[in-house]
């Protein structure tokens, strides 16, 4: 479970490493060229200077490449940093064969590159670039000389003792930084995740969906009544609670899956791979699990259906289970305040991430009755339609806010998201106990008379009439009020566009009921047309 974090602060040091060695590097050439220049009179001066300057632009070509794409790779990464110890180790090589072997004081450099690995490199690195700068001092004492065999021995194996202590301390750096780094990113009470580490954990998973055109389920799970386990019963119990859930959870995932523990009694689970009746089958094996110690709510998303972003899934999740958790305790499906006070909350959530300035979900629901009770809709039937209202935007939890927001006109596949929300918002209020009658009326409620709405393509009566109804509301609402991609209109501006519009898109007769509902003197009480069923 700490692959992901580990790999965030493993990156991190990696380029800390990358700026410590280019530094070195041009400090080593700095030096190495005073030397040559000092000692001018010096054999193969100017070679040495001409070692130095290609040394000089490898380390400030280095500095400049953009390398932190790179060190997300290990091979690659890997690979990378030996290539340059390599190049290094040869440029040291150069400059010592140039003053005539390891007789020379730059024979000395071949230690440098050993303590650098020691600091940066993982073990296996580590003991590489030792075999490497190993070989090159022993090859430049075999066929250049400059030294004794006797003097050549007793470095080499100088060498080889700094190559084995530095391996030793590499793996200890090493060791030391996966620990800290699963200590940083674990819940020390219950082993899960903690909130960091579950967010790198799910940033990564979405990552890798989107290249290989995957799937992730995400679970959120809220313990009912931890509060009162911790005043009845104490912390330590809170706390044994806590384990115990932990432990049940991840009995039942794969050890692909991730569980976290983002909040004081609220959990979620990441399921690589799993598309949506996967994801909520285990989301109910969960709660059954659970039931037996500690009874929970459970709201659940999957990528790409209801979010391409972790922000998205999560506010989602969070908004499935707090339906789940109040419909759990209704008592009826007539809009109530209880439930236009939940439904307002979830939809000022949506209005939010649209940066709507008024409550556009609530201001369509008064429009929406008014048309209802013209059409001669019963009390019970204007109760669950001001609910439906209240209620059918709330898909939109699931499109980006960059495209919820967008001033100019939208991509082929913007608009591929946002015609998706109607549908989504109703599966939503489908797994809402009670609310299940709704459900059509949201997901209808962007639907055409003439056939060119969505999600389905209905036609004239084939449209329930209250999403007929929805549907003049909300455009009548959002053509007065100020959008990103519009300015407000004059209400009788508006009133001509949706009768301009009349018989295409809108039903005419939902049209003319909320125009004469609007008009001057009117009342919304008056004498109701015929009921239409």
């Amino acid at each position: 479970m700490a692959t992901a974090a580990t790999d965030s602060s493993g990156v991190a040091f990696r380029l800390r490493a990358v700026r410590a060695g280019v530094a070195l590097s041009l400090f080593c050439c700095v030096y190495v060229g005073a030397f040559a220049l000092v000692s001018w009179s010096e054999r193969n001066r100017s070679a040495i200077l001409a070692v130095v300057a290609v040394a000089t632009l490898g380390s400030l070509l280095i500095a400049r490449i953009p390398v932190e794409r790179l060190m997300w790779h290990p091979r690659r990464r890997e690979a990378f940093f030996l290539s340059w110890s390599a190049g290094l180790i040869a440029s040291v090589t150069a400059v010592t064969v140039l003053d005539g072997g390891l007789s020379s004081p730059l024979a000395a450099l071949y230690f440098l590159p050993l303590v650098f690995g020691a600091l940066s490199y993982p073990t296996g690195s580590m003991i590489a670039l030792a075999v490497l700068d190993i070989a090159a001092y022993a090859g430049v004492g075999v066929a250049v000389g400059g030294v004794s065999t006797t003097d050549l021995a007793l470095v080499g194996m100088s060498l080889v003792c700094a190559g084995w202590m530095c391996a030793w301390q590499a793996r200890s750096h090493e060791r030391a930084r996966r620990e800290l780094a699963g200590v940083s990113i674990v819940d020390p009470l219950t082993g899960a995740l903690n909130r960091r580490g579950f967010d790198e954990r799910f940033d990564g998973e979405l990552s890798r969906a989107a290249r290989a055109g995957d799937a992730v389920g995400h679970i959120l799970v809220d313990l009912d009544d931890f509060k009162r386990t911790n005043d009845s019963l104490g912390h330590a119990a809170g706390d044994a609670q806590l384990r115990w859930s932990v432990r049940t959870m991840t009995a039942m995932l794969r050890p692909s899956d991730a569980v976290g523990r983002i909040g004081g009694d609220e959990f979620a689970i990441l399921v690589p791979g799993a598309a949506a009746p996967e994801t909520r089958l285990l989301a109910d094996r969960l709660q059954a699990a659970l039931a037996e110690g500690a009874p929970s709510s459970i709201g659940v998303a999957v990528y790409p259906v209801d979010g391409l972003d972790r922000d998205a899934m999560q506010q989602l999740a969070d908004l499935d289970l707090y339906a789940v958790k109040q419909a759990r305790t209704a008592q009826r499906v007539a809009a109530g305040p209880r439930e236009l006070s939940w439904a307002a909350t979830l939809a000022d959530a949506v209005d939010r991430r649209m940066g709507i300035r008024h409550e556009h979900s609530v201001t369509v629901s008064r429009y929406a009755v008014l048309i209802g009770r013209r059409l001669g809709l019963d009390e019970g039937r204007l109760d669950a339609l001001r609910l439906a209202a209240v209620l059918h935007d709330i898909g939109k939890i699931a499109v980006p806010e960059s495209v919820l927001r967008k001033a100019g006109p939208l991509t082929t596949s913007e608009r591929l998201l946002v015609t998706r929300h109607s549908a989504v918002g109703a599966d939503m209020v489908t797994r809402i106990e009670g609310l299940q009658e709704l459900a059509p009326w949201v997901r209808h409620s962007h639907e055409h008379v003439d056939g060119s709405g969505y999600p389905d393509g209905l036609r004239g009566d084939q449209i329930p009439i209250e999403s007929r109804i929805l549907l003049v509301a909300d455009a009548f609402d959002a053509m007065t009020s100020d959008r990103s991609y519009s300015a407000a209109m004059d209400v009788d501006v508006a009133l001509h566009e949706l009768r301009r519009c009349a018989g295409q898109q809108f039903d005419a007769a939902c049209v003319d009921l909320l125009a004469a509902g609007l008009a001057p003197g009117a009342v919304a009480a008056a004498a109701p047309a015929p009921a239409i069923t």
